[in-house]
């Protein structure tokens, strides 16, 4: 039994993989809500005896001391050093379940307790479980522990690569730990699997086949690093705290607007997960906007202090209780409820509402034109960024907008400005939030002020 599982807002991938004569099952870099797991294993008679962790995950909170509550081991690479029990295996060590066998390869580069797990069953193909070493169509990031380090990690990642993997038969099943839009890597594909000799002849970063060239390369193109990521590293080194998820999933609780109203006294954050318009019309003052989607958790890692106390403002039970696992997997557990009778209770209450003004690309050329006091806040990526924007233009990445509201409430009025629009709008609550008087959001971003332009 094989079987992928792929979380789309952090492009993260995690597997299950059983032999069939003994039902005994591992998962490979599980994610930290594990009934997805235990649910599989019940319905297949399976019974998961490890957690096999390819590397000290980033980007999300680990699921292996979760599953460890729950009866399985542990298993990590050389050095890991986990603050809770876990077995740690070295280089072409093994581990058999019946007619499953696993072999560790110790793969350092992305981080230096990395490895890789090749995957061997009678009736299957090979498979080898890359992590966040090889990718498709792209390596993984070599800097996450510093600058210090980085250019060692660089130079073991390229002896991992050519000397380890690229050293597997061409026909080898390639399975990484994330796939497109993952900042664990630059320019990954969006294919969920390759093979060792596809990889080998069409992954551009595989062709600087000289060590210095490729510590150049991988340096070269870095993404961003968001400030969650050291928080999540340190949280899965010392295990996060246990939810029970192996009893399953409760969702988010319907809160009234009396208890929300106190949370929001006690400094807890409302998300407001409904659609654009909606939230411009009119919200709970001083919530932030997220749209309903995937990215909930992603973008909250960006923008949401540790320890975030958290409000909901949601369509219904389940877009809450999807909500609240994304928040979970980027470790914002004290999420107090969902409004129940969303913005018509809150509204109908007499609480305090909010709107957002928006303009269109060309009163916001006209605007400019006129003269007037408006800083333009670009919200963007770097790369983004340094491929045009708006003349006079501020940079801020939507992750620093929280800490540069003070620089900006000089001015008349501020406009945020993004790629399409959302972005700018998250962007826009909570500069809103932060007490600024004027702003307003650019439907459309840049998209749309370039696709005037011509």
């Amino acid at each position: 039994m094989f079987q992928r599982y792929f979380d789309a807002g952090l492009a993260q991938a995690s597997y299950l993989l059983a032999c069939e004569r003994t039902r005994d099952a591992v998962v490979i870099d599980p994610r930290r809500d594990i009934d997805v797991y235990v649910t599989a294993a019940s319905q297949h008679q399976l019974n998961i005896v490890a957690a096999i962790e390819t590397h000290i995950h980033a980007d999300f909170l680990s699921g292996a001391r979760e599953l460890a509550a729950a009866g399985s081991r542990t298993i990590a690479g050389p050095g890991s050093s986990l603050n809770y029990p876990s077995t740690e295996e070295r280089d072409e060590e093994g581990l058999t379940l019946g007619t499953l066998t696993l072999r560790f390869l110790h793969t350092p580069g992305h981080t230096p307790e990395h490895i890789s797990i090749v995957a061997e069953q009678p009736g299957e193909p090979a498979r080898v479980f890359t992590g966040d070493t090889l990718f498709v169509g792209a390596v993984g990031r070599p800097d996450l522990l510093g600058e210090a380090l980085m250019r060692q990690l660089a130079g073991e990642l390229h002896e991992s690569l050519f000397c380890k993997l690229l050293a597997l038969d061409d026909h080898v099943e390639v399975h990484p730990g994330h796939g497109a839009g993952s900042l664990c890597g630059a320019g990954i594909g969006a294919e969920p699997h390759s093979t060792i000799g596809r990889e080998r002849l069409s992954n551009p970063m595989l062709k600087h086949v000289n060590r210095d060239e490729f510590i150049a390369a991988v340096l070269a193109d870095l993404p961003d690093t968001p400030s969650y990521f050291q928080r999540m590293k340190r949280s899965n080194r010392d295990g996060p705290p246990l939810i029970g998820f192996a009893n399953g999933y409760a969702g988010v609780p319907a809160i009234d607007v009396g208890e929300t109203a106190d949370a929001i006294r006690g400094g807890a954050v409302v998300i407001d997960l409904r659609d654009a318009e909606a939230f411009c019309a009119g919200h709970a003052a001083g919530a932030i906007h997220m749209a309903f989607g995937p990215k909930i958790g992603y973008w909250s890692g960006w923008v949401l202090p540790e320890g975030a106390r958290i409000v909901l403002v949601a369509g219904n039970a389940r877009e809450a209780a999807e909500a609240g696992r994304q928040l979970l997997r980027v470790g914002f557990d004290r999420i107090e409820g969902y409004i129940g009778g969303g913005i018509d209770a809150w509204r109908a209450a007499g609480l305090p509402i909010s709107r957002m003004p928006q303009i269109t690309v060309q009163q916001l050329r006209e605007r400019l034109g006129r003269g007037e006091d408006l800083a333009v806040v670009d919200v963007r990526t770097p790369h983004e960024w340094n491929d045009g924007h708006v003349e006079g233009a501020t940079h801020v990445p939507v992750g620093d907008v929280g800490t540069s509201a003070a620089t900006l409430d000089a001015h008349d009025a501020v406009a945020t400005i993004c790629e399409g629009g959302y972005r700018s709008l998250l962007a826009a609550s909570l500069l809103a939030r932060a007490g600024l008087p004027n702003v307003v959001n650019v439907i459309g971003g840049m998209t749309a002020y370039r696709a005037q332009s011509r």
